[in-house]
């Protein structure tokens, strides 16, 4: 029978995800990501952080916001 939609899904070897979630550090950094992105930053295949040439920004930055310490 299928799963049905509420239900946690297996990882690779059929086991049960991992229920605590991300570590707050990996959060930390998503969130950063995802911060980048909305500002209109994107990866180029080295993993830089390139200005969007479809974005508009407010000022001349030339590198993106650096990922603050904690």
């Amino acid at each position: 029978p299928a799963p049905s939609p509420g239900a946690p899904k297996a990882g690779r070897e059929g086991k049960p995800r991992n229920s605590e979630g991300p570590s707050p550090e990996r959060l930390r950094i998503l969130r950063h990501h995802l911060h980048l992105r909305s500002c209109g930053w994107i990866q180029d295949p080295s993993g830089k952080w390139v200005k969007d040439g479809n974005a508009e920004f407010d000022s001349d930055e030339e590198e993106p916001p650096a990922l603050l310490p904690v």
